[in-house]
């Protein structure tokens, strides 16, 4: 597994959004709108109150209440375009994303899939592509709108007025929107990334559980497995609360700082007015304006409860689309009727161990050949280098006298199958999983590929013949039946 930096981490999930940039500016944009106009509710409320004070204020009572009113109604309006486009870029690239890894996945397919965990890569395709929502649609806007936020309510403190609160803000800002999150960030990591590692685990687990459900009732095993499923359940959410407790610490934290700010602003006006610095007016509005200002870095101080966890799932995205291939498919391929396999003097091995070598042999159209040895010998390696699983060492494979690794793998593929021990059949009809193998087959050919596996007598009796569904009658299926059911290798 390859690790990132944070930084190089960032950098690369960024460049996934490609030409959403646009679109990704104007929800900052936005954002920073909504929490302005969520400010001047506050400010001119203020500014109210001082003039009913009989403090000097050019604008009158109308102007000033049309203006609350007009901020709380734009509000509303801004933050749900904001949000709008935010989603509009998140759930648009997760399509993007996902569609890329189920490429890669069929790429790596079979040989780079044999080795990887099954609940790994299921946590991946599911869980880890709806936590980068996260990132793209929570992360990226309300760090661009804090950082617009935070530099217009400086430089208005400083113009308007006072640089000393401009400074106290900018403190702020860094202390709550940077420091805290970099430090929460830091100790959550490593929980965020044994959380996604321990739910890949889980997930291996409860799927194998399921799927080995006959072995396990056979075995007496069941409360054993459950027991195990219970404690790592149990501990996966032990897990999340630790998450949970540690954000909960440090929003605290970011609170009491604002509380500590609030009270260095109170205490700096006040030397202020009283040394004749800066008028009370101007030091009461500078206040509210602060106050009502750490809305966005707040939302940054609460971000490393969910980027531990996004950071991890990103990573193990990125460096699966990285990942390459055991064999490079070739587009110059050549579309055959098999007529005849040699197999010339091949060698193959897994890391370091040699485990067929220098192995030769011969199949022409119409004969069968059994290969008999004892395990490990290489008897299912040899089937999976004829499918091209994997290239030979040395050597080589000739289907119709031209080498495997000239024609595509789709070709190879309607030429030559391999059909392992076991037999999984899919959800659905009879005849919707006969037609996985052939899907213009004829009604016909179907009958013929039944007869041919001596199994259409017993589809015959069936009440539904084709068109029974497969749970209605899956478990009273015999070992043999359900093998010839998969009936891929009669078309």
């Amino acid at each position: 597994m390859k690790k990132r930096n944070v930084i190089k981490l960032i950098y690369e999930l960024i460049k996934l959004i490609g030409p959403f940039f646009g679109v990704i500016f104007l929800a900052a944009l936005l954002g920073t709108i909504g929490y302005i106009l969520a400010m001047n509710i506050t400010v001119f409320g203020a500014i109210a109150i001082l003039k009913f004070l009989n403090i000097p204020i050019s604008l009158d009572y109308v102007w000033i209440f049309l203006i609350i009113i007009a901020s709380g109604l734009l509000r509303g309006v801004v933050r749900y375009f904001e949000q709008y486009f935010n989603h509009y870029i998140a759930f648009n690239l997760l399509a993007i994303i996902r569609g890329k890894l189920f490429n890669k996945l069929r790429e790596l397919f079979p040989a780079k899939l044999e080795s990887k965990n099954k609940g790994e890569i299921i946590s991946l395709i599911q869980s880890d592509i709806e936590t980068l929502e996260v990132f793209y649609a929570h992360t990226i806007s309300p760090f661009l709108i804090a950082i617009l936020t935070s530099t217009t309510v400086f430089l208005f403190l400083g113009f308007f007025s006072s640089w000393i609160f401009a400074s106290i803000a900018l403190l702020s800002y860094i202390i709550i929107g940077a420091i805290i999150p970099l430090i929460y960030y830091k100790i959550n990591n490593k929980f965020g990334k044994k959380y996604r590692k321990e739910l890949g685990v889980f997930n291996e687990f409860y799927l194998d559980s399921i799927y080995g459900y006959f072995e396990i009732l056979s075995s007496n095993n069941q409360s054993v497995r459950l027991n195990k499923v219970s404690k790592m359940s149990s501990d996966l959410i032990n897990l999340n609360d630790s998450l949970d407790k540690k954000s909960a610490l440090f929003k605290n934290i970011s609170n009491s700082i604002i509380i500590i700010m609030n009270i260095c602003i109170i205490i700096v006006g006040a030397y202020l007015a009283k040394n004749s610095i800066i008028n009370s007016p101007m030091i009461i509005l500078g206040y509210v304006t602060l106050t009502s200002s750490f809305g966005s870095v707040l939302a940054l101080a609460e971000l490393p409860r969910n980027l531990a966890m996004t950071f991890a799932s990103g990573n193990r995205v990125l460096n699966l689309l990285e990942e390459k291939p055991l064999i490079k498919d070739t587009s110059n391929s050549f579309p055959f009727v098999f007529e005849s396999l040699k197999v010339n003097n091949i060698s193959f091995k897994y890391d370091s161990k040699l485990v067929i070598k220098n192995f030769s042999m011969k199949v022409n159209k119409n004969e069968i050949l059994g290969i008999l040895g004892p395990s490990g010998c290489g008897k299912s390696t040899l089937l999976k280098l004829l499918m091209r699983f994997y290239d030979v060492d040395q050597g080589e494979i000739l289907y119709n006298n031209k080498n495997i690794k000239e024609t595509s793998i789709k070709d190879l593929y309607k030429n030559v199958n391999l059909f392992s021990q076991s037999t999984y059949l899919f959800y659905g009809t009879i005849k919707e999983n006969l037609l996985i193998a052939n899907p213009d087959a004829t009604e016909q050919e179907l009958i013929e590929a039944c007869k041919n596996a001596s199994v259409y007598q017993y589809i015959k009796k069936l009440p539904h013949g084709f068109d029974t569904k497969i749970n209605e009658l899956k478990d009273n299926l015999s070992t043999g039946e359900n093998s010839a059911l998969d009936l891929q290798e009669y078309f």
